[in-house]
C-alpha cells in the first residue's frame, strides 16, 4: 500500500519534470496531486480504523488475562488455605525425594526434628520413608506408620500415606505423603482392648480369690497355734511364724485382688482438687509408712525421699472444684506417689513432684513426677495390667487399681518420661471440672 502511494507520487514528480521541459500543464500535476493526497489519506484511515481494532481485541485479551490470573490467584490461595486448614500433614516431594512443599500439620508434626522441611532430602529426614518406591517405579500408594518425637518428650504415631503427583501428560513429577495423627486412636484400641482381657481376668480372679480366702484362712489359725504353743526359739516356731506371714502376704494380695475386681461405682460430688492434693502430700509426710514385710533398707531409702515431695499448683485453681468420688481419688494419688517414692529412692537426686493443672477439653490434670529410671517405653502398654510389676515384691495390682478408679470417673491415666526430672511422669485426666463459683448440681 505504502509502495503503491510512492509509486503514484514519483509518476506525478515526473510528469511535472517532463512537462517543464516543454508547456507546463498545471492542472494536471494539480489533480494527480489531489489524487493522490486522497489515496494517503484513505489509507490512513484504513490504517487507523485497524489499529483501533487490534487495540480493541488486545485490551480484551488483556481483560481475559488479567481475569485468568485473578481466578488462578484465588485458586493458588484457596488450595493453600485448604492445606493450611486441615489437620492432616502434608509433605510434596520433586522426582529426587526433596521436599518442595510441607503445609503446617506437617511442620507442627515434625517439631521434634529441629530442622527445615523444604529443601530437605526425605530420606534424610526419615530413613524409614517408602518415597523412593514410588520414584523408581512403584505404581501403588504405600501405607506405613511413623513414630515421631513431640515437644513433651514422648513420641507420636502417624499413618503415612504415600502416592505419586501426576503431571498433566501423565508424567511423574513428585510425590506426595499424607501424615495423619493416630496416637489417640491406638490409645483408645489399646484401652479397649485393655478393658477387654480384665473384664475376663476380673471374672476369673473374683471366683479364685474366694475359693483361695477360706482355705487361707484355715492355714493362718493353725499355724498361729502351733507358733503359740511351740517353745518361741524353737526352729518349728520360726517355721510356723514364716507361714503365718507368708498367709498374710498371700491374703493381702487376694484382697487386692478383690478390690480391683470389685471396684463399687463411684459417688461424685464436688470436691477442691487443690485441697485434697494437699491433704495427700501432708499424708505421705507424716503419716505414710510402709508395711511390716519391707526390708529395714529400702524402709530408710523410701524415709529419705519423703522429705523431698512438693506440690506444685497453679493459682487458677483456688476456689475450683471438680465433680468427683474423693476416697477413690485419694486412694489412687497415694498408690501413685508411694510408686515414685519407690522408683525415686536410688536415683543421685531423689526428688517427686506432684503438679495440679489445667488440662485439655476442661479437664482437671494431675502428674506425679520421679527422679528415678523411668519406664522403658516397651512396658508401658502392660504397666496397667493386673500382677505385671518390674520390683521384685509386690503384687502388679496397685497401678491396675489406679486405671480402674481413673476410668470409672471416666478420665485417663497415661505415662511418659518427665523432662524435668528424668524419671517417670503420671498423667491423671479428670472431667467434671467446675468453674470458680459454680454451684454442685443436684442429684
Amino acid at each position: 500500500m505504502l509502495m503503491a502511494m510512492i509509486q503514484t507520487t514519483s509518476r506525478a514528480l515526473s510528469i511535472t519534470m517532463a512537462e517543464a521541459q516543454g508547456t507546463p500543464d498545471f492542472e494536471s500535476a494539480l489533480r494527480l496531486f489531489d489524487e493522490t493526497v486522497r489515496a494517503l489519506e484513505a489509507r490512513a484511515r484504513r490504517l487507523e480504523e485497524v489499529l483501533t481494532v487490534k487495540q480493541s481485541e488486545l485490551s480484551r485479551a488483556n481483560q481475559q488475562l488479567a481475569i485468568k490470573v485473578h481466578e488462578l490467584n484465588s485458586l493458588s490461595q484457596y488450595l493453600e488455605l485448604v492445606l493450611s486448614s486441615v489437620p492432616t500433614g502434608v509433605i510434596a516431594v520433586d522426582p529426587e525425594g526433596r521436599i518442595t512443599t510441607a503445609n503446617p500439620a506437617a511442620r507442627r508434626m515434625c517439631v521434634g526434628l529441629q530442622c527445615a522441611l523444604e529443601g530437605s532430602l526425605l530420606r534424610d529426614l526419615f530413613p524409614d520413608t517408602r518415597i523412593h518406591e514410588l520414584l523408581s517405579g512403584g505404581t501403588e500408594a504405600v501405607h506405613a506408620e511413623r513414630r515421631l518425637p513431640d515437644p513433651h518428650g514422648g513420641q507420636r504415631i502417624f499413618e503415612v500415606v504415600t502416592a505419586h503427583i501426576v503431571g498433566p501428560g501423565g508424567s511423574i513429577v513428585g510425590a506426595v505423603e499424607v501424615l495423619d495423627d493416630v496416637t489417640d486412636v491406638r490409645r483408645l484400641q489399646e484401652t479397649v482392648n485393655r478393658g477387654e482381657r480384665l473384664r475376663s481376668l476380673g471374672e476369673m480372679a473374683a471366683g479364685v480369690a474366694h475359693e483361695i480366702r477360706n482355705p487361707l484362712n484355715g492355714i493362718e489359725g493353725f499355724a498361729s497355734l502351733l507358733a503359740r504353743d511351740l517353745p518361741s526359739e524353737s526352729r518349728s516356731a520360726r517355721h510356723a511364724r514364716a507361714i503365718v506371714e507368708g498367709v498374710r502376704d498371700l491374703n493381702h494380695t487376694v484382697t487386692s485382688l478383690l478390690q480391683f475386681t470389685q471396684q463399687r461405682s463411684p459417688q461424685p460430688r464436688p470436691i477442691p482438687l487443690d485441697e485434697l492434693l494437699n491433704s495427700v502430700i501432708e499424708l505421705v509426710h507424716s503419716e505414710l509408712q510402709l508395711g511390716e514385710h519391707e526390708h529395714a533398707e529400702e524402709r530408710n531409702r523410701i524415709q529419705a525421699v519423703r522429705g523431698q515431695v512438693t506440690c506444685e499448683i497453679t493459682t487458677q485453681w483456688q476456689g475450683r472444684t471438680c465433680c468427683l468420688d474423693g476416697s477413690q481419688i485419694r486412694q489412687a494419688l497415694i498408690n501413685l506417689i508411694q510408686n515414685a517414692l519407690h522408683a525415686a529412692a536410688d536415683s543421685p537426686q531423689p526428688r517427686v513432684l506432684v503438679r495440679l493443672e489445667d488440662g485439655p477439653q476442661q479437664q482437671a490434670s494431675i502428674s506425679i513426677s520421679d527422679s528415678g529410671p523411668g519406664v522403658d517405653e516397651s512396658l508401658r502398654k502392660e504397666i496397667f495390667t493386673p500382677f505385671f510389676t518390674t520390683k521384685d515384691h509386690g503384687t502388679g495390682l496397685g497401678l491396675a487399681i489406679v486405671h480402674s478408679i481413673v476410668n470409672l470417673h471416666e478420665g485417663s491415666l497415661s505415662i511418659d518420661r518427665c523432662p524435668q526430672l528424668g524419671g517417670a511422669r503420671f498423667t491423671v485426666l479428670l472431667p467434671g471440672l467446675r468453674p470458680k463459683g459454680e454451684a454442685p448440681a443436684q442429684r
